[in-house]
């Protein structure tokens, strides 16, 4: 034998021992490449490695692993915690789900094959999912985590497995372009993996609440945090993102440094009850936003959006919805498209039946008759209608309320006092359901105003006074005088603020003279019946003039 050869043995199987040692004791590192199983009544070391691992030869490396000198089929005590190498569990295909569909989305199957996407529908390794614009899919995974695939997007199941029975789930999925919002399960072992892929970076988790988007046509993502903590992947370099955090990511170059999101908008100028058409959602102006998203579901885990758009104001606008109880979400997007922290609140839309549009009597309009008709179109399915008429705004002070009118026209039986009134119609469907009221239209009636009636002339040496009875404040007069009862050219054509007017006696003649009221809207009453007087020849005779009613 060579001499030292015993002690260099020794020496190197103490070494190896300690080695050995090292790598099975290392908690912080190793963990993560072991399932740890609790051992119930009844477990032993062979069958726990027949049913979990690959093959029940594996039982000798599990009882070193454990430092569990027992026999294979002798029971263990329950509660002993046992490390199974993730390397040799079963490692199976799980197929993921559409649970729920909003709008339109394809699926292409590995094998080529497109067919529409329904509602449970299954998806499995190698299967593509392409959003329309305006539409998104919730897919759920085999551990109950959940994938939001906003309108415009495709993603790849780029593999879709579970470990056996254990719970953990192996699952990456490629985003292509688009956008997904996703709700990662905690992990449940070292072994679970949940990565998204993008041509510019790696989003991997374990347990979280984040959004992904990957630029069309370009090799750009970003990764924005809500909960917990995302590993993003570059070009050979890794970021820790937190919660409240977000990530830019471009192809060939590392991931930038994470930035704060933006903080959730304030909400609260946003109406409680909608009632109007196109529906409109507001919220306060958020500093560094450049645009907003705003989104809408029918519930408050917005599992599912039925409105997903952008708006660079502070207002957003969408068509319709049903009547119902809804949440609103918005979201600040700042300079580098990274969208921040979401401000919700929950509103409702009593928006149907919808209410008529009305017709005349509008923007203050100024009728002359005692009974007006009001007139509106008719929606479809309307069985009646509401019509209210109020002196006031707020339709305290009503007139005219009809609570089951059947028509689009309507004329008042009593006529209306002089003033300003209101008004309103509300359609009532087949089923007595009143939707919202239209909006308030003002308008004033004002009678016609009576033609003045002159008194006979008064007639001095050297003028003429005319006098008629005073219409009311506000109120101006026009005066004609003419040889011709028929005024075809007057020679006095005069306007006056007051009910009367003086002239300079003109020559004998017989003479016509008129007046007319106008009011401060410029509306003009009838003249007044025509009267004449005569202008004797003699200055010294002065004749009692009387007023001669002609016809025109």
């Amino acid at each position: 034998m060579i001499p030292g050869w015993r002690a260099l043995q020794a020496t190197t199987i103490a070494a190896f021992s300690l080695l050995l040692c090292v790598l099975l004791a290392a908690p912080a590192g190793a963990e993560e490449q072991y399932w740890v199983y609790t051992v119930r009544p009844g477990d032993t070391i062979w069958n726990l490695t027949e049913k979990h691992t690959t093959s029940v030869l594996h039982w000798k490396r599990i009882q070193r692993l454990n430092n569990y000198p027992d026999q294979p089929a002798r029971g263990i005590l329950p509660g002993t915690r046992l490390k199974f190498p993730i390397d040799i569990l079963k490692h199976q295909p799980v197929s993921a789900q559409i649970r729920l569909l909003q709008g339109a989305a394809r699926v292409v199957r590995i094998t080529g094959e497109e067919l529409p996407a329904v509602a449970g529908i299954e998806l499995h390794s190698g299967d593509r999912l392409l959003v329309d614009e305006n539409s998104n899919a919730t897919v759920r995974f085999a551990d109950g985590s959940e994938l939001l695939v906003l309108g415009g997007s495709e993603i790849l199941l780029d593999s879709l497995s579970a470990y056996g029975e254990t719970g953990m789930v192996d699952t990456r999925i490629r985003l292509q372009g688009g956008q997904v919002d996703t709700r990662v399960k905690p992990a449940r072992g070292g072994g679970s993996r949940y990565e998204i892929i993008t041509p510019a970076a790696v989003a991997a988790v374990r347990g979280t609440d984040f959004r992904v988007s990957a630029e069309t046509g370009r090799p750009v993502s970003r990764s924005e945090v809500l909960e917990g903590t995302v590993v993003v992947s570059g070009e050979g370099e890794q970021r820790k993102v937190p919660e409240g955090f977000g990530v830019l990511a471009k192809a060939g170059a590392p991931p930038a440094a994470p930035k704060p999101l933006l903080p959730p908008p304030d909400l609260s100028p946003q109406q409680a009850v909608l009632e109007h058409l196109p529906l409109q959602f507001e919220w306060a102006a958020l500093d560094k936003a450049e645009a907003y998203r705003f989104q809408v579901a029918g519930n408050a885990s917005f599992d599912s959006l039925l409105v997903n758009a952008t708006s660079t104001g502070t207002r957003g606008y969408f068509g319709d919805l049903p009547n119902g109880e809804y949440a609103l979400r918005v979201r600040g997007i700042d300079n580098d498209g990274l969208e921040g922290l979401n401000g919700a609140r929950q509103f409702t839309v009593a928006a149907h039946p919808q209410p008529p549009v009305l017709i005349g009597l509008r923007d203050d309009v100024m009728v002359r008759v005692a009974t007006p008709e009001f007139g509106w179109s008719r929606p479809a399915d309307i069985d009646r209608y509401r019509f209210q008429v109020s002196r006031d705004d707020a339709f305290g002070q009503l007139i005219v309320d009809e609570s089951a009118y059947r028509g689009e026209r309507y004329t008042p039986s009593t006529g209306l006092a002089p003033g300003h009134y209101f008004w309103r119609v509300a359609s009532i469907d087949a089923a007595g359901s009143r939707g919202p009221w239209s909006d308030a239209a003002a308008f004033e009636y004002r009678a016609v105003p009576d033609a003045p009636a002159p008194e006979a002339p008064a007639l001095g040496e050297s003028e003429i006074d005319f006098h008629w009875r005073d219409a009311g404040a506000g109120m101006r007069y026009q005066f004609q005088l003419d040889t011709d009862r028929g005024f075809p050219s007057p020679s006095l054509d005069r306007y006056t603020d007051s009910p009367a007017i003086s002239i300079e006696r003109p020559g004998a003649n017989e003479y016509y003279f008129r007046v007319r009221v106008i009011d401060d809207t410029g509306y003009t009453s009838p003249w007044s019946p025509t009267q004449s007087f005569s202008i004797p020849g003699n200055l010294w005779q002065l004749l009692i003039p009387f007023g001669v009613l002609l016809l025109p």
